[in-house]
């Protein structure tokens, strides 16, 4: 399967090509090692899984050593709970890749060639979310048209935070812009930032942070404007929307001069110039993705809080068993028009060359 570039005619493939010709196609396992058959037990044609990981080493070297057979694992698992599709995307990469060097650059180029070479080896079986060097903004623009119109990224990966700013801050906006001209997908990965790593005694950062960063990504990027002049962006918001489900009348309540609140004498405020169309516009027109969130508690804060329409299917593999979501998902009691929509539909009209 060859993906052409509308505007240079240069396939993927092509490009995949030439990079194996220089030695770099020696990071990817051989093509004839993973059968791509229709997954076992799947209802249909099979979950689209919008978050699962692929590995990311910090010396830039990949398909060697514990990640050499992760393919095939991934591959295994999603057969075995009925996954069709994985768009694959990756975390460990942020003190490294957000520096603003040319170590980061480097490296997120390599990254993304490596998730590529993946997606090329099994197009129907993954896609991928590249990274950017965001905090050098010309970096990040390049990369990002290295990315779409060379490597036909599915969407941009970012994490919650990055340099230790969170995602809207007025530096990154220009790198935003252009995601929102391209109409492309986002999705938030939750990462620990240095200034909370090792917080409280005796409790891991993964077990809090990640959500608490989450949530202050997505009020970072509502706040200083970011969803509001980027209507045309779709961003995917990790584990059942982390925090933002729960909090969210508190964050509307505390936007200045959102028209929802009243004043002291009970007066309508105004509107506030960042959020014009109201906290609850903005938030409830994202996308939220479950994995290792369908725990009764969780799921049923995200099916109030979102449309049908904008909920997904992720499974965090391998930073989570795969069992952690589908068996809650699986206990839920949800309609089979609500598992449908869920499992894929909503992830075709993200990611239309998946369609079944």
């Amino acid at each position: 399967m060859i993906h052409r570039n509308d505007t240079s005619g240069t396939s993927r493939r092509d490009l995949l090509k030439a990079l194996a010709a220089s030695g770099a196609g020696a990071l990817l396992p051989a093509a004839g090692l993973i059968a791509q058959n229709t997954p076992k037990g799947a209802r249909g044609p099979g979950r689209i899984d919008v978050h699962h990981q692929y590995s990311f080493m910090k010396d830039g070297a990949y398909g060697t050593g514990a990640t050499k057979g992760q393919p095939e694992r991934s591959l295994e698992q999603m057969d075995k709970f009925g996954i069709a599709t994985a768009i694959l995307s990756t975390a460990g990469y942020g003190d490294e890749v957000y520096d603003g060097s040319e170590k980061a650059r480097t490296l997120a180029r390599k990254s993304n060639e490596y998730a590529a070479k993946l997606v090329d080896t099994h197009p129907k079986r993954f896609g991928f979310m590249a990274i950017l060097p965001i905090p050098d903004t010309d970096a990040a623009l390049k990369e990002m048209e290295f990315a779409f119109d060379k490597l036909n990224a599915d969407g941009i990966g970012i994490l919650s935070n990055i340099g230790d700013k969170w995602p809207g801050d007025p530096s990154y906006f220009p790198v935003f812009q252009e995601i929102n001209r391209r109409k492309a997908v986002v999705f938030i990965h939750p990462f620990v930032p240095k200034c909370c790593r090792g917080l409280v005694a005796g409790v891991q950062d993964y077990v809090v942070e990640f959500d608490f960063d989450t949530t202050r990504a997505v009020t970072s990027l509502l706040y200083n404007g970011v969803l509001s002049k980027c209507p045309d962006m779709r961003l995917i918001v990790n584990h059942s929307g982390a925090a933002v489900p729960v909090l969210s009348g508190r964050i509307k309540d505390r936007v200045p001069g959102d028209e929802s609140r009243l004043n002291r004498e009970g007066a309508r405020l105004g509107k506030n110039a960042n959020i014009p169309n109201g906290v609850m516009y903005e938030l409830k027109r994202l996308y939220y993705e479950c994995a290792h969130a369908t725990y009764p508690v969780s799921l049923g804060a995200l099916l109030k809080f979102a449309q049908p329409d904008k909920i997904l299917f992720g499974t965090d593999y391998p930073a989570e068993p795969m069992e952690s979501t589908v068996r809650e998902l699986d206990a839920a009691g949800l309609s089979p028009e609500l598992l449908r929509a869920l499992g894929r539909a909503n992830a075709e009209r993200l990611f239309p060359r998946f369609k079944a």
